[in-house]
C-alpha cells in the first residue's frame, strides 16, 4: 500500500497530476526524474510566466509577434536560473527556521515544479498573442471592442488562477522537502514575502 501514491501518479503525466495530487506528484518526480526533466518543466513555465509580462504593454510595430516570442524564450533560460537557485537559497533558510530538513537540490527541483501552472496556460497566451493583440497589448492604433474586453476578462482570470495554484504548489512543496507542516511552510514563504517587500521598500527609498 505504500507505493500506491507513486502508482497513481505513474499512470499520469506528472504536468497534469500535479493538479490534483501536488504532494503525491512532487515526492513521485523527486525520486524518479533527472535533472534535465526539471529545467525543461522550468525554462518552460519562465517561458510562459514571461510572455504574460507583456500584457498592456505598448506594442508599436517596431518588432514583430516573432520577434517577442524568440527573444522572450531565450531571455527565459537565464531567467529560470537566477531566480530558481534565489528562490530555491531563501526559501530554503527560511524552512530552517521551522524546523526544515530539506536539501537544496532538492528545492531547486520542487521550485521548478511550480512553474507548471504557468505551462498550462502557455497554448493560450500564445493564442491570444496572435489572433487578439490588440486585447493582449495596448495598440495606440486600434480601439478594443467589447470582444476584446471579455476575452481579457477570461484569460485575466485564468492567469489569476495559475498564479495561486503555484503559490499553492509552493507551499506543498516546502512542505514535503523539508517534511514540516503546511501552516509551517505557509509561513515559511511569508517570511521570504515580507523580508523582499522590506528589501523593495529599501532599495526604492
Amino acid at each position: 500500500m505504500s507505493n500506491l501514491p507513486n502508482t497513481l501518479v505513474d499512470d499520469r503525466h506528472a504536468i497534469l497530476s500535479i493538479a490534483i495530487k501536488p504532494r503525491d506528484t512532487i515526492r513521485y518526480v523527486l525520486t524518479t526524474k533527472n535533472l534535465p526533466y526539471f529545467i525543461f518543466v522550468g525554462v518552460v513555465g519562465m517561458f510562459a510566466s514571461n510572455l504574460l509580462s507583456f500584457v498592456g504593454s505598448e506594442f508599436t510595430g517596431k518588432y514583430t509577434l516573432g520577434d517577442i516570442v524568440y527573444s522572450t524564450f531565450m531571455s527565459s533560460f537565464l531567467l529560470y536560473f537566477l531566480s530558481t537557485l534565489l528562490s530555491a537559497g531563501v526559501l530554503m533558510l527560511s524552512a530552517k527556521v521551522f524546523g526544515g530538513v530539506g536539501k537544496f537540490k532538492e528545492m531547486f527541483r520542487m521550485i521548478s515544479m511550480t512553474m507548471v501552472p504557468y505551462i498550462w496556460i502557455l497554448p493560450i497566451v500564445l493564442f491570444w498573442m496572435q489572433f487578439a493583440p490588440q486585447s493582449f497589448f495596448d495598440i495606440p492604433y486600434i480601439l478594443p471592442g467589447m470582444s476584446d474586453y471579455i476575452l481579457q476578462f477570461i484569460c485575466g482570470t485564468l492567469i489569476i488562477i495559475a498564479s495561486i495554484w503555484t503559490y499553492i504548489i509552493t507551499i506543498v512543496g516546502i512542505s514535503e522537502v523539508h517534511k514540516i507542516s503546511k501552516w509551517k511552510a505557509f509561513f515559511a514563504s511569508l517570511l521570504v514575502l515580507i523580508l523582499l517587500v522590506i528589501l523593495a521598500q529599501a532599495v526604492l527609498f
